[in-house]
């Protein structure tokens, strides 16, 4: 699978039904999460196997807000400064971090999870992803969610 994915905004009315009803089993969960993904998907007669094939790459957008959040996944080198080199481009773009978790590290590779308000960004989410995944020691960078 190539990591050169890219990003639409799309019409809810042109949406197959399985990604529609996955959007309403990620709602049912959000606001009720005592309870089973089975459970939830049976309420909308979805699949498992659909729920979980769409479920990490379907995100909704929220016209009512001004911000743009961003969440991305960093697969990094455990070295020494690469998380401030990580933030410095961010903050080039004019990124806000909100909330950073980095993983300890397991054979010198390690995670970190970056939460950003990218409303004053003037790239593309992919432009900005592009450019993190240039950052000497950024193994791969994955967009976990968004909200606009």
């Amino acid at each position: 699978m190539s990591d050169n994915k890219k990003f639409y905004l799309i019409r809810e009315d042109v949406l197959p039904e399985s990604i529609k009803k996955t959007l309403k089993v990620k709602a049912l969960l959000n606001c009720e999460p005592q309870l089973s993904i089975f459970d939830a998907v049976r309420r909308f007669d979805l699949s498992r196997s659909a729920y979980y094939k769409y479920k990490d790459t379907i995100f909704p957008v929220d016209n009512s807000k001004a911000e743009r959040h961003v969440t991305m996944l960093l697969h990094v080198d455990d070295t020494i400064g690469l998380l401030n080199r990580v933030l410095e481009h961010i903050a080039k773009e004019q990124g806000s971090v909100l909330t950073i978790h980095q993983s300890l590290p397991i054979k010198e590779k390690t995670t970190i999870t970056i939460t950003l308000d990218a409303t004053y960004v003037e790239l593309t989410i992919n432009e900005l992803l592009d450019r993190l995944k240039k950052v000497d020691g950024v193994n791969q960078v994955q967009l976990i969610g968004m909200t606009m």
